[in-house]
């Protein structure tokens, strides 16, 4: 074989060579490749994740109100039980009293209208006789009179007393329903971690890691006063108080330091200051007691609480410098949050 024949095997080998390289390559995903498919199903399942998240906020505020009522609900069941009781009580002794005049009435026999007259010795003492008769009639009038209303009352205070605990039963109905709904979409929720694959779940973990590093960081240049945060905490003020609950776990229902969920949190720490909201998000905002004031975004301070979503169903509180204090989600702890990473702000109130 001369030099130009084996210069062209060689060239036809190196093709052939580049072809089996080029087919594996095209037949098996490279290592880039499968890094961004596995980043493209973690972001779509973080996507799939905030609208459960999402509902799941909705449904819990509804159960918070729905919890709320019943508390109402029951408050009137004591006060009407008491008022009740009070009624009958009075009721008892009312009936003693007819008893006896009618038991007196009965052995003496009723005084007699001549009797009285005709012992009158004159006319300024016929008048005195004439007003103790009326009297005597009076009296047992008012008294039947009296009787009567307050059985009458009874009778009303029982009617409210049969709404008030209908009531009752549908508000735990409607808790234990919203319950259940809430369970079912943690349960969806759940299952669709456990569905995700080792290298997606291993790629949360690490997304969460660095968060949850990114918050420590984010946390110690607000409270060092470091970087280009413009963030001022006074000392005593509402935005002070949320600060100390970051890291409480995000509990539905939650508004205690053992867990909170964003109302709760909010409820919480504005109770701390004398201050009592109502429990949902929803009512916060909404403040039919007319207990603060609507401000603007530009113009928002420490300590105004800021709402998301339509319908309203999360809150925070706002700290400063773009920044706001909240319980987000399942899963997660109290945190700070810049306003600009929710694309769901629906308003903001003034309390203090």
């Amino acid at each position: 074989m001369n030099r130009k024949m084996r210069l062209l095997v060689a060239n036809l080998l190196v093709l052939m060579l580049l072809a089996g390289i080029m087919s594996s390559a095209s037949a098996e995903p490279t290592y880039v490749e499968q890094i961004n498919e596995k980043q493209n199903e973690m972001q779509k399942v973080q996507e799939e994740l905030e609208i459960l998240d999402r509902d799941l906020e909705i449904i819990i505020e509804e159960y918070n109100f729905a919890r709320v009522e019943l508390q109402k609900t029951q408050e009137k069941l004591r006060n009407t039980r008491i008022n009740l009781s009070s009624a009958v009580s009075k009721l008892e002794g009312q009936k003693n009293v007819l008893n006896q005049r009618i038991s007196n009435i009965y052995k003496n026999g009723e005084i007699s209208f001549l009797e009285i007259l005709l012992d009158i010795k004159d006319f300024n003492d016929f008048l005195v006789r004439l007003d103790f008769l009326r009297r005597i009639g009076e009296q047992d009038a008012d008294l039947v009179y009296k009787f009567q209303r307050n059985k009458e009352a009874i009778e009303t205070i029982e009617a409210e007393l049969e709404k008030l605990q209908s009531e009752q039963v549908l508000s735990k109905e409607k808790i234990e329903s919203k319950k259940k709904e809430i369970e079912r979409t943690l349960n969806v929720r759940n299952n669709r971690l456990a569905s995700l694959s080792e290298e997606t779940k291993e790629l949360i973990r690490k997304e969460n890691e660095r968060k949850a590093q990114e918050q420590a960081r984010l946390i110690e240049r607000i409270r060092g006063g470091l970087g280009n945060i413009n963030v001022h905490v006074e000392p005593g003020t509402v935005a002070a108080t949320a600060l100390l609950y970051l890291g409480v776990p995000y509990v539905w229902g939650g508004e205690t330091p053992n867990g909170f969920d964003c109302s709760g949190l909010v409820y919480y720490v504005f109770k701390k200051h004398g201050i009592n909201l109502y429990r949902t998000s929803k009512e916060q905002f909404v403040d039919r007691l007319n207990l603060g004031s609507p401000v603007s975004k530009e113009n928002l301070r420490p300590g105004d609480l800021v709402f998301f979503g339509s319908p309203i169903h999360h809150v925070g509180i706002y700290i400063g410098d773009g920044y706001f204090v909240h319980a987000p989600r399942t899963g997660d702890v109290v945190r700070i949050t810049p306003l600009s990473d929710r694309g769901d702000y629906a308003g903001a109130r003034r309390y203090i």
